[in-house]
């Protein structure tokens, strides 16, 4: 039978081990005799059941040394089973009830296993002579103690009656067909020294036993949110700190991140001193974090953390557009936000100093700034805020405001509109408050004709007449001087000056010419030059922020109806316009190889006729006519007959003249166009001229 078999009925086990000393008068020895109410198989490890279940614990069985005479040395072992039943973890301890005299503390070793193995010590008895003394020992020998595996617990029974707990808080895992685990228990009787006699007359009685521990107590999570505080429910940060708590300290634990109201957990948590901490990522929806705990016995805790709405991400603003009035500024920008949304603006014309905030929760919002000063620079600076209290960055804009005053297209706007009719005679009728509509290359022009009172401009140091406002809304004007003086020399730039050294090619009509082309451009021809430096020793060209060069002067240099460039001699098509003495035509068209990008030029001919300067009559009294002779930039004719090239001039008298060759010197009259957003103050008479807003 086996030896497990034999003892299983059994519902206690127990140990006797009675020590008695025999003494002679010369010699001295000890041995220790043991009963036991049950008998076995000399000392081989008895297996014996202990079942643990959920409602207590029920040890079986005994453990038994079936050796009548033990000497010092003397090592024998047992084994104890313990069964499991149940589905949780279970806490027990494994102690020895009884009473040891024995001085000498009583080794004992244990082994665990989860396999029954048939272990057991042989001992054989010998003695030691010194002296008169005689000494008796055992000495013994293990048989498949190796197989054992690791020892678990070692220790001692010392002196005394009660318990001594050899294994305490063991732990096992029960299961329906019942979890196994065995122990052996080897309890060596010591004392093989000279001073044996210490322990002569003691004796150990009792029993090993198993009793049920304490409660076990399953995994515990304690999750815990910190937050950054933000507003209307919104955070802008939040970590959520969990801290385990098993009864053993080993297990894994397992996260995860949701917006749903659950989520398996499925990443590794990372473990130090039983706690991890999960920062959540900015979201447009409520998270939580979930935790699962499983310990090493497959007990599991588990749990969910309450819920944050995290944005702690600034989002970005754009300014889209600004513009400008005289007093107000409006800007508009774009914002964007991921996460919370957009809830603010902030507006500051103050660089950032103070702000304005609105409510909005648009991705676009256009604010005005009212009550501003005008032609004054402000440092636009806007911001935007997310529900959760996050603000953006600064972005900032330079904004001018309009200066006070108008544009000429605006001062125009309230001008009567005439209408020239014939331009066959001359035209001197006042013309206050009023302009007449042409067409030039740019649009729609307006100019002044006659003897207007209100087209005056004071601008870089000079008075001036405004001649027309171009089709792109520019201003062109005509020098006058340094007073308001309409005749005389004082209204010209240069008294005597030929339009062209040369006048032996058709070219030489130019402002500007390349020789063997009728449309060329690639030298400046000696007036233009006489132009220029005038421009740059009267430092107007530090006024050139106000002076536009892209519209251009017109050189028309078209042929008239039936001439050819390349013949010897050819009439220009302004010739043809201007010289109709009957029905004369100006026309403000141009050429585009024709105009000229300059920032200064002359005024042409049809320019002077729309004005009211005829080829015929006495225009005495229009504005244009100064008393002086000055020239236009229109080319009139080239004979060969007559060796020269013509172009055409106003006359003192009054008139527009063909004939004068280019190598004559008449008076030089600037011209210079504005920029169509230059404003402008005052009336534009002569005592309250036009003057540039600066």
């Amino acid at each position: 039978m086996n030896v497990l078999e034999k003892f299983k009925n059994k519902k206690v086990f127990i140990v006797y081990l009675l020590g008695v000393l025999l003494l002679s008068t010369s010699v001295s020895f000890a041995y220790f005799t043991s009963k036991m109410n049950t008998s076995g198989s000399g000392d081989v490890a008895v297996g014996t059941t202990t079942v643990i279940e959920s409602t207590g614990i029920n040890a079986e069985g005994t453990i038994e040394f079936n050796n009548v005479d033990m000497y010092p040395g003397h090592t024998g072992i047992a084994g104890i089973r313990v069964t499991a039943t149940g589905t949780t973890p279970m806490i027990y301890n494994v102690v020895f009830n009884g009473n040891n005299t024995f001085k000498t503390p009583l080794n004992y070793t244990i082994y665990k296993t989860t396999d029954e193995i048939e272990a057991s010590y042989t001992c054989n008895k010998r003695e030691e002579k010194h002296g008169i003394n005689t000494y008796y020992y055992e000495e013994c020998s293990g048989n498949n103690i190796e197989q054992l595996g690791n020892i678990v617990k070692t220790g001692t029974i010392n002196k005394g009656e009660g318990k001594t707990t050899l294994i305490d808080n063991e732990i096992i895992l029960g299961t329906e067909e019942g979890n196994i685990v065995y122990y052996y228990v080897v309890i060596e009787f010591p004392n093989e020294e000279a001073n044996q006699n210490d322990d002569i007359g003691s004796s150990i009685s009792g029993n090993i036993t198993i009793e049920e521990g304490g409660e076990y107590k399953n995994p515990e999570v304690t999750l815990t949110g910190t937050t950054t505080s933000g507003s209307n429910g919104w955070v802008k940060s939040a970590s959520i700190n969990t801290n385990v708590e098993t009864q053993t300290g080993n297990y894994e634990a397992l996260y995860c991140t949701t917006t749903e109201d659950s989520c398996t957990p499925n990443t590794d948590a990372n473990i130090t001193d039983n706690t991890f901490n999960i920062s959540l990522s900015n979201n447009t929806n409520p998270q939580k974090v979930c935790v699962e705990v499983t310990d090493e016995y497959n007990q599991k805790a588990s749990g969910c953390s309450d819920t944050f709405k995290v944005d702690g991400q600034i989002p970005t603003i754009s300014i889209a557009s600004t513009s400008s009035t005289e007093n107000s500024i409006t800007v508009t920008v774009n914002g964007s936000d991921s996460h919370s949304g957009i809830v603010q603006y902030k507006f500051s014309s103050n660089n950032g100093s103070s702000y304005t905030t609105v409510s909005s929760t648009n991705n676009s919002y256009t604010y005005k700034f009212k009550n501003l000063n005008d032609g004054t620079t402000y440092t636009i600076a806007v911001q935007v805020v997310d529900e959760a209290g996050n603000v953006s960055s600064t972005v900032t804009r330079s904004v001018e405001t309009q200066k006070s005053g108008d544009t000429m297209q605006t001062i125009i706007a309230g001008y009567n509109k005439g209408n020239r009719g014939s331009f066959g005679s001359a035209y001197t009728t006042a013309t206050t408050n009023t302009v007449f509509t042409t067409t030039d290359w740019k649009g729609t022009s307006y100019y002044f004709a006659g003897a207007p009172t209100d087209n005056w401009v004071r601008f870089g140091g000079f008075y001036w007449r405004i001649v027309r406002v171009n089709g792109d809304g520019t201003v062109r004007l005509i020098y006058n001087g340094t007073s308001t003086t309409t005749t005389g020399t004082g209204t010209l730039a240069d008294t005597s000056e030929a339009f062209n050294s040369d006048y032996n090619r058709s070219e030489y009509v130019g402002l500007k010419y390349t020789s063997g082309q009728q449309h060329g451009q690639s030298t400046d021809s000696p007036i233009l030059n006489t132009l220029q430096s005038w421009y740059s020793s009267s430092n107007l060209d530090n006024y050139a922020q106000y002076i536009d060069t892209n519209v251009g002067f017109c050189s028309d240099r078209n042929m008239a109806s039936g001439s050819s460039w390349s013949s010897s001699e050819h009439i220009y098509a302004a010739y043809e316009r201007i010289e109709d003495h009957r029905s004369p035509s100006p026309s403000l068209a141009c050429t585009s190889s024709d105009i000229i990008k300059e920032p200064v030029g002359l005024i042409t001919a049809d320019e002077a006729m729309f004005g009211g300067v005829p080829v015929f009559g006495d225009a005495i009294g229009n504005y244009l006519i100064n008393g002086q002779n000055y020239w236009t930039m229109t080319p009139g004719s080239f004979y060969t007959t007559n060796s020269g090239a013509y172009v055409f001039y106003v006359y003192s008298g009054g008139t527009l003249g063909s004939i004068p060759r280019v190598d004559n010197t008449f008076g030089v009259r600037p011209v210079i166009n504005l920029k169509a957003n230059t404003l402008f103050s005052g009336s534009g008479t002569a005592s309250d001229p036009y003057i540039v807003v600066s």
